[in-house]
């Protein structure tokens, strides 16, 4: 029970942030770096609708497995892959501050990410 109930929290976690993005990629680019130059807006929006995307896209894989597997043991393991992801993703997140290419490490996608891994690993190996 509690990797299905896991499984729909990262599912509909994941696609109302991905909804969000692609709503309004100009506002969610400035909710995390602060205003930017005109001249990078459209192109920051741009990139933000696929990655958008891809995150729905895995909340859309969370919730369809989580109604269609029957095995907590298959469960566990698309969780526990879900968590390495994640890191991986956070790890790029972090990436841009100690490569240079920002003046800090934006919290509220370290904070979600950070949620969603906790979450993902409990529900695994517990």
């Amino acid at each position: 029970m509690v990797t299905v109930i896991a499984m729909q929290i990262v599912g509909i976690v994941c696609v109302v942030l991905g909804i969000v993005m692609n709503l309004d990629p100009v506002r969610f680019n400035e909710s995390i770096f602060g205003k930017v130059d005109k001249k990078a807006v459209n192109q920051l929006a741009a990139l933000r609708l696929p990655l958008g995307g891809c995150i729905m896209a895995v909340g859309i894989i969370h919730l369809y497995c989580s109604v269609t597997v029957t095995s907590v043991d298959a469960m566990k393991a698309i969780l526990l892959a879900t968590a390495i992801g994640l890191i991986v993703l956070g790890a790029t997140v972090i990436s841009g501050k100690t490569r240079g290419f920002s003046d800090q490490i934006p919290r509220m996608p370290i904070a979600i990410l950070s949620v969603l891994i906790a979450i993902c690993l409990y529900a695994s190996l517990f």
